[in-house]
């Protein structure tokens, strides 16, 4: 799931947004406030979602060279 930018994407938006989530949490708040709160925390798992994923598409998808098999050539002669 990490090797697809979408998986890694997902996962690291999460992460975020729990920690961002933990760090202000309050018990003291009002129903209004709690509300706010979670469509702030939605509005930055967006965010964070779009931003990680343009940047792993972007930066981290960097294709490696492939192996080509070659067939065997006899004689040094031009295969046509």
């Amino acid at each position: 799931m990490l090797d697809t930018a979408l998986g890694f994407s997902i996962i690291v938006s999460i992460i975020i947004t729990f920690i961002i989530y933990v760090v202000t949490r309050d018990k003291n708040k009002s129903e209004k406030q709690q509300k706010d709160k979670m469509n702030d925390m939605i509005i930055l798992f967006v965010i964070t979602f779009i931003v990680v994923l343009f940047g792993k598409l972007c930066i981290g998808d960097v294709p490696s060279t492939t192996l080509i098999k070659t067939t065997e050539i006899k004689g040094g002669q031009c295969p046509f």
